[in-house]
């Protein structure tokens, strides 16, 4: 470590514990509000090449959609792990540390079988990237989501291991932070799965 980042070190270490855990939170809610600009965006392209359709571009008659139910379970479960998490975090928040860990498990646990589902859909949607804008947009959406739930699986397994070894029972705000962007992925999830409502 250089002489710089033991001076950085060592003044983080003098501001006060609640100051450095509404950085780290406001930190994850920049983070969030980012990536909810991309989303949005991703969104707005599907609508808006929905309305446009040119010469019958959008999803030609012959064309095949991606299975809404697959799209729908995917969600589900990731929704659910969302709800693990809220209370085994509503545990740490109460000092008892078994039911963090049991609810931050079974999220990742889901959120594993997420990423399986999605990878799944992919390997057996019956469309390409060429076959309409639809399909495009779709599949770019989809895969979005596959890289949320990926980069949830690595916090979940990080968090959950600083949850056994004891480092979140004085200061769970980590344990806040990571539910901000499980809350979100799980929201983004139920908005990709939206789309499938409006595909003719």
């Amino acid at each position: 470590m250089s002489t710089l980042e033991h001076e950085h070190a060592a003044e983080s270490h003098h501001l006060a514990p609640e100051l450095v855990a509404h950085q780290q939170r406001r930190a994850m809610q920049l983070f969030i509000l980012a990536d909810a600009v991309f989303f949005a965006c991703l969104l707005f392209t599907y609508f808006y090449l929905r309305s446009l359709n040119v010469n019958d571009g959008w999803l030609p008659k012959d064309a095949s959609s991606a299975e809404s139910w697959q799209v729908w379970l995917i969600t589900a479960v990731t929704i659910v792990s969302a709800v693990a998490y809220r209370s085994g975090e509503s545990g740490i928040r109460a000092g008892r540390r078994q039911q963090f860990q049991t609810g931050a498990l079974v999220g990742l646990l889901l959120v594993v079988a997420s990423i399986g589902l999605v990878i799944y859909q992919a390997a057996t949607w019956p469309i390409l990237m060429s076959d309409s804008s639809y399909a495009s947009i779709f599949i770019v959406i989809t895969y979005t989501q596959l890289v949320h739930l990926v980069i949830l699986m690595v916090a979940a397994v990080g968090i959950w291991n600083r949850g056994n070894r004891g480092r979140l029972d004085d200061n769970h705000n980590h344990a806040v932070v990571v539910g901000y962007f499980w809350y979100w992925v799980a929201l983004t999830a139920l908005l990709g799965a939206g789309t499938t409502l409006f595909v003719r």
